[in-house]
């Protein structure tokens, strides 16, 4: 029961998610167009981007929910899924994060680029990390054995 409403719930995030991206996205390709813009499809783009993203982060945070609520634990996964879903939050505030760098620690990141690459590959090693480590067996596995 718990599994089908972690998924149900997550399954109608997402949906609106995408829904309401869409409409924006359409919506702001209708007003480019009225405009007459030079770049028309431009800014529907962008916003279809980081909708994409933000659907990404909710996959990403359904399975560490779904990790934690069904999957046997380890404390290594546990604290793998935990960090892997901070650094994928982190991307979002990049520009922010990047500018305190920028101001108390190196003129390196004035540009949010690097902070941004250096945040994502983070990520991915770290899901590969947690790939990589073999998960605990339940105790209803070890019982049929």
């Amino acid at each position: 029961m718990k599994k089908k409403l972690i998924i149900g719930a997550f399954s109608l995030l997402i949906f609106i998610t995408v829904i309401v991206f869409l409409v924006v996205a359409i919506g702001m390709y209708k007003e480019e167009v009225a405009n007459e813009d030079t770049m028309v499809g431009l800014g529907a783009a962008m916003v279809l981007a980081v909708g994409g993203l933000v659907v990404f982060y909710e996959l990403d945070l359904f399975y560490t929910v779904y990790y934690f609520f069904i999957k046997p634990k380890t404390i290594i996964k546990s604290t793998l899924n935990i960090v892997s879903n901070v650094m994928l939050l982190m991307l979002f505030f990049t520009d922010s994060i990047s500018h305190f760098l920028f101001e108390h620690v190196s003129e390196i990141f004035a540009e949010e680029t690097i902070l941004l690459l250096v945040l994502f590959l983070t990520y991915v090693m770290l899901r590969m990390i947690c790939a990589a480590i073999p998960g605990r067996q339940s105790s209803k596995d070890n019982e049929r054995w």
